[in-house]
């Protein structure tokens, strides 16, 4: 038996409920080859990542010194941070401008998104990560992987678009 709005899907004897079938999509997704290739790449990478950074300040450590190659690195991370926040203020600004003018944002928020992406990295530890975050801040390199941050968020940026032009912007 199925409902005009769609609450209750009888199958034999067993009732499903909206609610379960979504569950159960959502199950199949999480099972999907795809998306579990996705899922063990990134496990991947957060593993072996800070090995590598590991590696990377006990082998400098030894050719230059322990001391010096952390201070370096603290050092290269404020400087990377304070790039990013001013990027990030830069287009926030941009962002503001184009809503006064009743424009969509769609290339502030993608920007913002590998801004951001590169600010979380420079704030880890480590010189892999921060040569990575230091790309981003780079504009063709942060819009290609702003583009694969919004794609899926494109509904919902629309969403947060209309709040920002109903509410002051100053």
């Amino acid at each position: 038996m199925l409902h005009r709005d769609g609450a209750v899907v009888a199958h034999g004897s067993v009732c499903y409920t909206a609610d379960a079938m979504i569950e159960l999509r959502l199950l199949f997704r999480f099972l999907d080859k795809d998306f579990l290739f996705r899922l063990i790449f990134i496990l991947l990478l957060y593993s072996i990542v800070p090995i590598a950074e590991i590696f990377l300040f006990l082998w400098l450590g030894e050719v230059i010194g322990n001391y010096l190659i952390l201070a370096i690195a603290a050092v290269v991370g404020l400087f990377g941070m304070l790039i990013a926040l001013r990027e990030i203020r830069v287009t926030l600004e941009r962002l503001r401008a184009r809503i006064r003018r009743h424009e969509y944002p769609g290339s502030e928020f993608v920007d913002l998104a590998g801004i951001l992406v590169g600010s979380v990295l420079l704030l880890t530890p480590g010189f892999i990560t921060d040569f990575v975050g230091f790309l981003l801040m780079i504009p063709f390199f942060r819009r290609s992987l702003g583009r694969l941050v919004t794609r899926r968020l494109d509904r919902s940026l629309h969403e947060v678009y209309e709040y920002l032009q109903l509410s002051d912007i100053e």
